[in-house]
């Protein structure tokens, strides 16, 4: 069993209450998601499409989350239908939404039919 003594007040605390949970949550923004942006920020089109399209599906939705809608629309422009639809299967349903409403007219309705077509299969 640990024993913690008190510095202060010379009081000893035995077992689990001895040693106090630490509660931490890193607050860094996701690697993935900033150098996307950035790559965006500087202009730098292709590199962010790369760096998308190097993550696993997984990833790219939670990418395809973290976006704002003008920088998302922008981003997946120049992505595969194919490839954004099968990120947004990763996504609960009102995520999902939100994705798809922000993508440009002719990319949502392509990724919304191959998103239909594969729940059909499924």
């Amino acid at each position: 069993m640990d024993t913690v003594q008190d510095f202060h007040t010379g009081a000893e605390f035995r077992g689990e209450s001895a040693v106090p949970g630490v509660h931490w949550a890193d607050m860094r923004p996701d690697p993935a998601v900033a150098g996307i942006q950035g790559a965006l920020e500087a202009g730098q089109l292709a590199a962010a499409r790369m760096r998308f399209l190097k993550l696993t599906e997984r990833a790219q939705a939670e990418v395809l989350q973290a976006l704002d809608p003008a920088t998302l629309a922008r981003l997946a422009d120049r992505l595969p239908s194919h490839g954004l639809a099968q990120a947004c299967e990763h996504l609960a349903e009102s995520e999902r939404r939100d994705v798809l409403g922000a993508l440009p007219g002719g990319k949502r309705h392509g990724v919304r039919v191959i998103l239909d077509h594969r729940a059909r299969l499924a």
